[in-house]
């Protein structure tokens, strides 16, 4: 059984209401919204646990969240629920 993120969260014979990739992220948006922490760098938020990815950071260290040039905060949050979401769909589906 795959999961599809385009499917409805919850069918009906309509289809309407949200679909699971949009409740998925209204999930990650809750839970990066209700801790900043999540937008500090690696060593702020994790105390140096090794994590993949990021990018890098002036004077060393790597940054997992927080704002690309020009995009502002509200975009931050919702570009990386969205990624979560994503990646989520990803892991649901190995």
């Amino acid at each position: 059984m795959s999961t599809d993120g385009n499917d409805p969260t919850y069918p009906d014979r309509n289809n309407a209401g949200l679909t699971k990739r949009e409740y998925f992220a209204a999930l990650a948006m809750q839970a990066i919204l209700s801790d900043p922490k999540d937008m500090e760098s690696e060593d702020e938020a994790n105390e140096g646990e090794e994590m993949e990815g990021g990018e890098e950071m002036e004077g060393g260290g790597k940054k997992y969240y927080g704002r690309r040039d020009g995009e502002s905060c509200m975009e931050c949050c919702c570009r990386i629920a969205v990624e979560h979401a994503d990646e989520l769909i990803k892991a649901l589906n190995r």
